[in-house]
């Protein structure tokens, strides 16, 4: 077992598979590949020495999967503590806010509100129309007022707000990829613009390892579809809630159906705090629980998203909060790096091992020890007695058995001799 097992043997397996769909390999080429045989007292030396290595190495493994999870767990509650305000309880005590954050919602949304008046104001002025009155006013349609019933109480000086609220007074706050006929596959080619897909949204972030390419041609069909730094993406589909936000190494690309981007208001919100947020917060898994629309899988549509409840502390909160939030886990992160190579030295010295066991270097060699070869050559005879003695008899097999190899059949009273050339590796 663990000869077939070892990097050399599979090697050779694999230099002997074919198929296109699925690798295989066949009865005869299997049959062709060597295994070095050591001497029966050898072989069991080798497998005590290679079981005490393992033994040593699944104790180390199960050690580090451990420490992944507890790490895990306390990036977990690092982000659990940072949006629901008691990571930063006793900064808040010291440092008093300028400003809450509901005085910085009404300010915001009294800008957004100033902002459609006059832009109104200018298009009633281009047609030569002059209002007699503010009942123009009552046009405006606010931002729908969350539904507070089932949302935990919040520090003080923090407050609640919906994603509609807090978007880009200048801009589309949420835009979902483009779909259908506007982008397919015949539009991909090896290189060029990327697009971004879901697959490039992971629980570690953004990565163009599954981004596919568009030509610059048609990325300037789809130019509102292009995302700028500081853009946050969300996954609308399958692993809905996954969320971050967009550096510059992936500005100017576009992004796919399954993924919506959002624009917020960077004087209200830290988009550093808001992916910590989505992330850390109970209220956003609840959230997407209560309006999952989908039957086979699971989704959220734009309408949703706008309406997604998020808690905003004080602006100089936030970016306190980033900042202990940063320094906590690039400790964690440094601390996994460590644990996934130590993971795969752990590997890598299992296959080692194995090597070193088929190279006669993992354990001593016995002189007394009878040669393989001697073994072998007995094995020989033994199977050529039972050849001749299949041949001598009358024909008549009772519980016929194939020896392998040599196809020949013999007795009930031959199974002493069957089991032995099992016990040296027949079938």
């Amino acid at each position: 077992m663990y000869t077939v097992n070892s990097p050399a043997f599979r090697s050779a397996v694999a230099s002997l598979q074919s198929g296109s769909t699925r690798q295989r390999i066949s009865r005869s080429n299997l049959a062709s590949l060597e295994i070095p045989i050591p001497p029966l007292r050898e072989q069991h030396r080798i497998v005590a020495a290679i079981e005490q290595q393992f033994s040593r190495l699944d104790a180390a493994v199960t050690s580090l999967q451990h420490a992944r999870a507890k790490l895990k767990r306390q990036r977990a509650t690092i982000l659990k503590a940072a949006v629901e305000g008691t990571l930063t309880a006793d900064w808040r005590a010291q440092h008093p806010a300028s400003e809450t954050a509901e005085q910085l919602l009404q300010r915001i949304l009294n800008e957004r509100r100033a902002k459609w008046e006059a832009e109104q104001l200018a298009k009633m002025q281009a047609k030569g129309v002059t209002p007699k009155d503010d009942s123009w006013k009552k046009a405006y349609k606010e931002p729908e007022p969350l539904d507070m019933a089932n949302l935990p109480e919040l520090p003080e000086g923090w407050a609640w707000a919906s994603v509609e609220m807090i978007g880009d007074i200048n801009e589309q706050a949420v835009l979902t990829g483009p779909f259908g006929s506007n982008l397919g596959r015949e539009d991909f080619i090896d290189s060029g613009v990327p697009v971004l897909t879901i697959g490039c949204l992971t629980e570690q972030g953004l990565s163009l390892e599954k981004a596919f390419h568009i030509s610059d041609i048609k990325a300037s069909e789809l130019e509102r579809y292009r995302v700028k730094v500081g853009d946050i993406l969300f996954s609308r589909m399958a692993s809905v809630g996954r969320a971050d936000f967009v550096s510059s190494q992936f500005a100017g690309s576009i992004i796919k159906y399954h993924l919506m981007r959002l624009r917020l208001e960077r004087t209200v919100i830290n988009y550093n705090y808001f992916i910590a947020y989505v992330r850390g917060s109970k209220a956003v898994v609840d959230y997407i629980k209560e309006v999952n629309h989908g039957v086979t899988r699971d989704g959220i549509n734009t309408n949703q998203l706008l309406a997604l409840p998020v808690a905003i502390p004080p602006y100089s909160e936030q970016q306190q909060i980033v900042s202990e939030v940063e320094a906590r886990l690039s400790i964690i992160a440094q601390t996994e790096l460590e644990v996934e190579a130590n993971l795969k030295r752990a590997e890598r010295l299992r296959q080692t091992i194995l090597a070193e066991a088929f190279a006669g270097r993992l354990v001593p060699q016995d002189p007394d020890d009878e040669p393989a070869s001697v073994l072998l050559e007995r094995i020989r005879g033994e199977r050529e007695g039972m050849q001749k003695k299949g041949k001598a008899g009358n024909g008549r097999a009772r519980n016929a058995i194939i020896v392998p190899d040599e196809s020949v059949k013999i007795d009930a009273e031959g199974m002493e001799q069957v089991e032995l050339w099992e016990s040296v590796g027949g079938g």
